[in-house]
C-alpha cells in the first residue's frame, strides 16, 4: 500500500490488489509488486517463476507518473524480461481502456 492515496488509486485502476504491505498484479507467470520506495517514489518488483527459470527485477519511478505511463513502463519491462507474458499484460491494459504508447 502507498502512503499517498492518489498513488494507491492509480495502481488500483491498473488492477493491482492488496498483498501484505504491497499492491500486486499477477498475469500469467509474472507478478508485479508495487510499493513506496524510501528515496525514489515507487518501487516495482517483477517476479516470475516457471519450470525452468526464476527471475526477479526492480525498477523505480516517480509518484507523479500517470496511469498510462505506469502501464507503459510495466509493459516494457515485461516485454523485455518475460516475453511469453507480454501479450497477457497488453490485453489486460487494453481491457481496462488504458492505451499503450498512443
Amino acid at each position: 500500500m502507498f502512503t499517498n492515496p492518489n498513488t494507491n488509486e492509480k495502481y488500483r485502476k491498473l488492477g493491482f490488489l492488496p498483498d501484505g504491505l504491497f499492491l500486486k498484479l499477477t498475469l500469467g507467470n509474472v507478478s508485479v509488486y508495487a510499493g513506496d520506495h524510501l528515496f525514489n517514489g515507487v518501487a516495482l518488483t517483477f517476479e516470475s517463476f516457471t519450470d525452468r527459470c526464476i527471475s526477479q527485477s526492480e525498477v523505480t519511478l516517480p509518484e507523479k507518473c500517470s496511469v498510462e505511463q505506469i502501464a507503459g513502463l510495466i509493459y516494457i519491462n515485461v516485454a523485455q524480461n518475460f516475453r511469453d507474458t507480454k501479450e497477457a499484460f497488453s490485453a489486460h491494459f487494453e481491457s481496462l481502456g488504458i492505451p499503450l504508447f498512443q
